[in-house]
């Protein structure tokens, strides 16, 4: 192992007695945990295995002596490459501790931290017992208390070695005791979740920890706290990132619940002088959501230790349980209940800023415009295509002409367009802009990253991507008044549905109150009420407004860019190329590089509305 660490190569070793070994690479820092002679110790070994650096000791009396010099021979190396190195051991405290209160109350998190007398001033101690003490375990902060001198082991263990610490010596020693809030009792049950989101939370710390004793003890200078985690997508993590990405390419929920016979049931609709409710027509479900659910739960996503990945991949399982749900709900009184779980509904403040568009935009379609066919747009998205080919050669995105579709749509990094649609030509560019340069571009800048779940997208990316898509057509210039009305109707409609409004409701609401001609109130009443209420449509809007904000607020537009995320995910996503988990992306729209595209980033930088997005 040490031999491994010299030349600067992964160790990962299983060791005797249930001990682990993990340095991701050349650390200037491990996290240590010792298990306890005839101490059960639920939940506590969880706390280190999150980190890129971290030795779990053999439950064995030999095996712990012969751990603590594996630890002496791992400081002893990598204090010579970084001039200094950190061992944090981490235990857990008495557990009469942690019980609740004579009135019921539990007990709050707490730590106790103990150092040499000689290091309590030190950055790295004062930045440990400061994001300790931010930590939160049901809404209660920690308390935490720094002891100087004095045993620095867990009850009934050495000290790991009595040289770290002393004064001048190269390695220094912080025992982190916790109090276990996260188990009921010395021999009682694990708190599954509160480990899992204190794993999360002590991670943040000891990685900020060693990012100050690096600076101020070390010679090395990493460029943030973030980068000393995980670099490696082990095992573990790619088995469970390629089942849950299976699972979610397994099957379309958009292609799953749109209508076959859109166009029929519109010149039906006609016919009945827009009297009798569309009946629409869907496609055989071509999974069986049940063996689906199955196989999703089934995915051991318990053995990802990295806390970061692990909260990713449980948000996943979630989602895809969810659209599992709505294909088997599809056209019952309980899809619409489902689809709002899924995406959310309408918030008073979205529903306001859909109105005051729809209020202030006019209705009218402007001068006539000459059409383009389904024909030649399939033409220029593939022109369109092969300019990203030239960098991305492998970069398989195909455009399918359709005969069941009446608009775009991008399908598993593929363009779908309706074959008998025809488009107004001042919007073909913008709308291959919201496809190609962003759907496509998205799902294929996913598939060149380890994590294949960029590519299918991370929980939640419909409102991003959505929002994202109709800023791309703002950045070329092409978000028209007809077409932001239009995102601000379906908002209308979706609000509507959900107090109770049924179809016929919905297509008046939108004809006689708003102006929409009568095809284009039936399409949105259509998208809206489709599979028995269908809400996906009200996140256009609130994505696009997310996006303006977070731009505003000063993020990056590649960062949205890695892959199908959520805007939430941007932090994420910044912590995973620190840790160089990530690759450069190798496509970028070809839209960023325009001068005018700058010129409009920095307009939303100073604040604006969604009124002002609009192309005049």
């Amino acid at each position: 192992m040490v031999d491994r660490l010299e030349k600067n190569l992964p160790v990962r070793r299983s060791l005797p007695d249930g001990g682990r070994v993990h340095i991701d690479r050349q650390l200037p820092f491990v996290v240590v945990y010792r298990p306890r002679p005839d101490h059960p110790d639920a939940g506590t070994r969880d706390f280190v295995r999150g980190h890129a650096s971290y030795l779990i000791a053999p439950a064995s009396a030999r095996g712990r002596t012969a751990s603590m010099k594996l630890v002496q021979r791992i400081a002893d190396t990598l204090s010579e490459v970084f001039g200094g190195f950190l061992v944090i051991e981490i235990w857990s405290g008495p557990d009469d501790e942690a019980e609740p209160s004579a009135t019921g109350t539990p007990a709050p998190p707490a730590f106790r931290v103990l150092v040499p007398k000689s290091d309590v001033d030190l950055p790295s101690v004062r930045q440990l017992a400061s994001s300790l003490g931010r930590v939160r375990v049901s809404k209660r902060l920690a308390e935490v208390e720094v002891a100087g001198g004095g045993r620095m082991s867990p009850p009934g263990l050495p000290r790991i070695s009595k040289s770290f610490g002393a004064k001048d010596a190269p390695t220094r020693l912080i025992g982190v005791q916790v109090r276990p809030v996260y188990r009921a009792g010395r021999d009682g049950e694990e708190f599954a979740l509160v480990v899992r989101s204190l794993n999360r939370e002590l991670s943040k710390v000891i990685q900020r920890t060693a990012y100050e004793f690096a600076l101020h003890q070390t010679t090395h200078r990493p460029r943030h706290y973030q980068a000393l985690g995980r670099h490696a997508m082990v095992k573990a993590v790619s088995q469970v990132d390629a089942a849950l990405s299976d699972v979610a390419l397994s099957f379309d929920l958009l292609h799953e619940v749109s209508p076959t016979n859109t166009e029929a049931a519109f010149r039906a609709f006609k016919r009945s002088k827009h009297t009798k409710p569309p009946r629409f027509l869907y496609r055989p479900p071509s999974v069986d959501p049940a063996i689906l659910q199955r196989a999703l739960y089934a995915v051991p996503i318990e053995r990802v230790e990295d806390p970061t990945l692990d909260m990713i991949f449980r948000e996943k399982r979630r989602e895809l349980s969810l659209k599992l749900d709505l294909l088997t709900d599809r056209e019952t009184p309980r899809f619409m209940p489902s689809s709002v779980t899924l995406f959310g509904g309408v918030s008073t403040e979205h529903l306001t800023a859909a109105r005051d568009v729809l209020d202030n935009l006019h209705g009218g379609s402007g001068p006539k415009q000459r059409t383009i066919s389904a024909i030649e747009v399939a033409d220029r998205a593939n022109a369109e295509l092969d300019r990203y080919r030239e960098v991305f050669p492998a970069m398989g995105a195909k455009v399918h002409l359709r005969e069941d579709l009446t608009s775009l749509m991008v399908s598993n990094g593929h363009l779908m367009v309706g074959k008998h649609m025809s488009f107004p030509a001042n919007r073909v560019h913008p709308l291959l802009q919201h496809e190609v340069g962003t759907h496509i571009v998205t799902y294929w800048n996913g598939t060149a990253q380890p994590l294949r779940l960029l590519a299918t997208g991370l929980a939640g990316h419909d409102e991003l991507q959505e929002g994202l898509a109709v800023f791309a057509e703002y950045l070329v210039d092409g978000l028209t008044p007809p077409r932001l009305r239009t995102l601000a109707a379906r908002v209308v409609a979706v609000a509507g549905m959900l107090d109770g409004a049924e179809f016929i409701d919905t297509f008046e609401l939108l004809r006689t109150t708003y102006g929409f001609s009568i095809r284009t109130a039936f399409l949105i009443a259509a998208r809206v009420h489709r599979g028995g209420g269908f809400v996906k449509d009200a996140v256009y809007l609130r994505g696009l407004e997310g996006v303006v904000d977070y731009v505003a607020d000063g993020g990056r537009i590649e960062t949205l860019l890695v892959g199908k995320i959520a805007t939430a995910h941007a932090p994420v996503i910044e912590e995973l190329e620190r840790r160089k988990t990530l690759v450069t992306p190798p496509l970028r729209p070809h839209f960023l590089d325009d001068p005018d595209t700058h010129y409009r980033l920095e307009r939303v930088r100073q604040k604006v509305s969604l009124l002002d997005l609009v192309s005049t």
